[in-house]
């Protein structure tokens, strides 16, 4: 699973759908994920039942098989993908229903009120993220999306470097990306013997296309900061590269050297020195970090 949770849902009223569907989008967002809803009213042949983390099914389909037999058939094709099966005749007959078909991995609900539907179908997410998702594993998703985000950030530099390259716009890039490296390099080199160090920075003569694949994350931050107009990133992050350096940087890199631990019967990730804890709610916030700067990218690229 990735930051998207995706939901299959099988209803033939939209306005049904309609009416309720933002509250399960703002939950998932809120848990740090995107919503990806796919709604299809009968059964469809080509749909890999495994793409999704949830199904939601109503019993009584416009066309047949109804529910229940489509159900019968989604598992029969090798899929355990979790499904909320709901109708109105009320959940005892729904289960009856269900124990005919003999339905596993099913979850039962009536669809007469919907804060009892909303409210099992949250429920249901929570149980989904519990069984793929231990807090080493979410640790891992973290990384893998911020490896990501490093991947847009650089379609960022290109584009804004690309569109907006001056003299003196390619003199200030390289005077503040390589400062840093330059005097890291000088430091080492002292002991060396010489009298005189005189260090050259390769990048200075580098295309920026060539560069970009070449800086770390904390590098291309402060590069968005100075390549991309402020009045574009400034809605969103006043500073962009503080903002990105603490909120995604410096947290992976913490994660990154991070151990699993139980501490009052509740899992921990613990960094090496012991000087910081990260739990689920901890996580959640990244997530929620990752997204957002996701939907930067995505609009600083339109």
């Amino acid at each position: 699973m990735k930051l998207k949770y995706k939901i299959l849902w099988i209803e033939n009223e939209q306005d049904w759908v309609d009416s309720i569907e933002d509250q399960i989008q703002e939950y998932l967002e809120d848990l740090g994920f995107t919503y990806d809803m796919k709604l299809i009213s009968k059964e469809e042949k080509n749909i890999d039942y495994n793409d999704y983390d949830l199904i939601l099914m109503d019993l009584n389909l416009a066309d047949q098989p109804n529910g229940a037999e489509l159900i019968s058939k989604i598992r029969e094709l090798g899929s355990y993908t979790d499904v909320v099966f709901y109708s109105s005749m009320g959940i005892d007959e729904l289960r009856e229903k269900g124990k005919e078909k003999e339905l596993e991995g099913v979850y039962y609900s009536g669809r007469t009120t919907e804060t009892s539907f909303v409210k099992k179908v949250k429920a249901v997410i929570d149980s989904t993220l519990k069984k793929v998702q231990d807090l080493a594993n979410l640790r891992g998703l973290v990384m893998a999306e911020v490896s990501e985000l490093d991947e847009k950030m650089e379609d960022v530099l290109r584009k804004y470097y690309i569109q907006n390259v001056t003299e003196e716009l390619k003199k200030t890039f390289h005077d503040h990306i390589t400062k840093k490296n330059e005097k890291k390099i000088k430091k080492n080199l002292e002991g060396c013997g010489k009298k005189e160090k005189v260090c050259y920075h390769k990048w200075k003569d580098m295309e920026i296309q060539d560069i970009i694949p070449l800086m770390e994350a904390a590098q291309m931050a402060k590069a968005v900061n100075y390549i991309v107009p402020k009045e574009l990133y400034a809605p969103f992050r006043a500073n962009f590269f503080e903002d990105y350096k603490a909120e995604i940087v410096e947290i992976r890199n913490e994660l990154a050297h991070c151990a699993s631990k139980t501490e009052d019967g509740k899992e921990i990730l613990i960094t090496r020195k012991g000087d910081k804890t990260f739990n689920d709610e901890d996580i959640k916030g990244i997530r929620k970090n990752i997204l957002k700067y996701s939907e930067i990218f995505a609009k600083l690229l339109q």
